[in-house]
């Protein structure tokens, strides 16, 4: 007899990423794909139904932008197309079974806070980076959403002359760190110098935020410099933030996660330098996410297992 299952779906900027659960949240499989520019719910939907016929009896979905709590309603996202998108309400009576629906980075957080990297803490923060920054907050074991759209932390500014972000405006955190950064740089990083490290690495591919992490690795000083930028862009912005909610860990998942300690200690450097009173305060854990990328995923399963069944 086959044991409850729940899937986790989590909708991105560039990826879907799926996991289905079993019982005592056991992975049975899990993956990714590349959404379509266009007919993103519908691509959602038929991979909804494709985990109902795989034995999923409740699906949580994830969705990076403004969502509407409880209600499920996708509201908008500079990354992901679609407004006022009913996504709940339409999947549900799609697959037939109770479905929840929220913020990504929400349910990234719920992953870790659970299972994950938070376990144990009452108050924790949680960066997810991908195409931009998203940000769930847990205080008191609790997922904190506002009125609705807190964690929208990608778009503090921090420059306002800085670059254009998608959301229109100039300077925002995301466009300083995100994965979308990163791959910038590798791109820039390969054109400069194309006998390189990072270019010999590239090869027939497109740069990435991977063939970044993967220079850095082998030496490579210029790759090690462009992630330590990085690096001191996200320790500015956890500072931030760190002095408004003052969480006992910070756990950062997505690309800033995969790039490791040659991002992560830069950051670290960076906090010291320019938190408030950090002389006087705990010591601020920086951590990597222990579900990578597929958090998202994977809460969006817890979330549907506590809330429906």
């Amino acid at each position: 007899m086959i044991g409850l299952r729940v899937a986790g779906i989590d909708v991105g900027g560039t990826f879907v990423k799926w996991v289905l659960l079993g019982d005592g949240a056991e992975r049975l499989d899990d993956g990714m794909r590349r959404l379509p520019d266009d007919g993103v719910f519908e691509a959602v939907a038929d991979l909804g139904r494709e985990l109902v016929d795989r034995g999923a009896e409740a699906v949580g979905v994830g969705v990076a932008g403004l969502v509407a709590w409880p209600e499920g309603d996708f509201v908008w996202g500079p990354h992901v197309p679609g407004r006022s998108v009913p996504y709940r309400r339409r999947l549900a009576s799609t697959l037939g079974v109770p479905t929840v629906v929220d913020n990504d980075a929400n349910l990234a957080a719920l992953a870790e806070l659970r299972l994950g990297a938070a376990r144990g803490h009452r108050h924790a923060l949680m960066l997810t980076f991908g195409t931009g920054i998203g940000a769930g907050l847990i205080v008191d074991r609790r997922i904190f959403r506002g009125r609705n759209f807190a964690g929208e932390v990608g778009h503090m500014v921090l420059d306002p002359d800085g670059p254009l972000c998608a959301c229109g405006r100039r300077g925002c955190w995301e466009t300083f760190v995100s994965g979308s950064r990163l791959d910038q740089l590798a791109a820039e990083l390969a054109d400069r110098a194309p006998d390189g490290a990072l270019a010999r690495l590239v090869a027939e591919e497109r740069p990435g935020g991977r063939h970044l992490t993967e220079a850095a690795a082998a030496g490579d000083p210029a790759a090690r410099a462009a992630l330590a930028e990085v690096g001191g862009w996200l320790g500015r912005g956890v500072a931030n933030l760190v002095t408004i909610f003052d969480p006992e860990v910070v756990v950062v998942g997505g690309a800033a996660a995969q790039a490791g300690d040659h991002l992560l200690d830069p950051a670290r450097r960076a906090i010291a330098q320019v938190l408030q009173g950090a002389e006087y305060r705990p010591t601020l854990p920086l951590i990597p996410a222990a579900f990578g990328p597929l958090a998202g995923a994977v809460g969006a399963a817890i979330l549907a297992t506590e809330t429906l069944l």
